[in-house]
């Protein structure tokens, strides 16, 4: 059976400067219970502790947004999410605390041993816990054989793979979900961005796989260029035989209440660009600036960040060093030309 999450007040705070308020959480998370949908994801964009962090606040504080979930929820599974960047393990037992049914640990799939300590102390608080595996095409498929296992070692329920840069294929997300689910027997699911559009294509690729979780939201609402859309992502799981029990109808019109003014910007360049280099859109501010600085062109700015290593985030040194470089070589060319 495939468990639906809806991020639209997780991920797809990022599209609202991180400004859903207690009452919103309150009223989408009632409104998704009532429609089916058996799970879903609240709070900060960036997780636990973020809103402490300085230039990202968000409307409301950590313990807002949990408590407003749990009063509004009955049948369905509330949840939240938590990074080494921003969490602690006093984040951890406060969402014990606000009775919290689950956590996604955030952890870059190619640092996967920074998350240790709060998959352990989730574990140990009696959260229902999963790795979450941000940037999971950083890690080759034979080193997460590796890595799955130590983390399910640690404590973890269960493993999302995540396209955080929106670029990987079909043929790719299978290869990951069976490899989690091979090497460690615990369920696996999905969470895609859409930069290359194939966020509902990757979903279904990976339910092929052995994957039961697929994260969604209303209307696609998320970072950069949104995850799968809840509705489309449900139709398309009943046309093929899929018994959600959820009419993707009644998704749409809740998404036209509550999602209908956010930020919903059209699908640009940069967001294919990003889904090409496996560059995530949180790097996109200082690409567009370097390029801006050097005379580049962004797209090609971000390629070469995408290639330098291999999708995981550069360092503003680094960064930089690529820009310069990238224009040293434009200037030798434009040298040539007139030579």
């Amino acid at each position: 059976m495939i468990t639906l999450v809806d991020t639209t007040l997780r991920d797809g705070s990022y599209r609202v400067g991180f400004g859903f308020t207690g009452a919103q959480t309150f009223a989408l998370v009632q409104g998704l219970e009532a429609v089916g949908i058996p799970a879903v994801e609240v709070g900060h964009g960036l997780g636990l502790g973020a809103c402490r962090a300085p230039g990202i606040a968000s409307a409301e504080d950590d313990l807002t947004y949990m408590q407003a979930a749990r009063m509004a929820a009955r049948n369905a599974k509330v949840g939240v999410f938590a990074m080494p960047k921003f969490a602690t393990e006093d984040d951890i037992d406060a969402a014990a605390e606000a009775g919290m049914d689950f956590i996604r640990i955030g952890m870059d799939a190619a640092r996967y041993e920074q998350g240790e300590a709060l998959v352990r102390r989730a574990r140990a608080k009696g959260l229902h816990t999963l790795g979450f595996l941000m940037k999971s095409y950083t890690l080759p498929v034979e080193d997460l054989r590796i890595a799955a296992p130590r983390i399910a070692e640690w404590g973890a329920d269960g493993f999302l793979i995540v396209d955080s840069a929106g670029g990987m294929t079909p043929d790719s997300v299978r290869a990951y979900v069976r490899a989690v689910i091979e090497t460690t027997g615990k369920p696996c699911g999905f969470h895609g961005h859409n930069n290359l559009e194939l966020a509902v294509g990757n979903a279904f690729a990976a339910v092929e796989a052995g994957a039961t979780i697929l994260d969604a939201s209303l209307k696609g609402l998320g970072r950069s260029s949104g995850n799968a859309s809840l509705e489309a992502l449900t139709a398309a799981l009943n046309r093929a035989g899929h018994d959600t029990g959820i009419d993707p109808v009644r998704l749409a019109r809740l998404a036209d209440k509550h999602v209908r003014n956010a930020d919903l910007a059209e699908w640009n360049e940069a967001d294919l660009v990003q889904g090409m280099a496996y560059v995530h859109s949180g790097m996109q501010d200082r690409i567009d600036a370097l390029a801006a600085e050097y005379s580049l062109d962004p797209a090609a700015l971000t390629l070469a960040a995408g290639a330098a290593l291999g999708g995981l985030d550069l360092t503003e040194d680094q960064l930089a060093a690529i820009a310069r470089d990238l224009a040293g070589h434009a200037d030798t060319e434009e040298e040539r030309a007139v030579g």
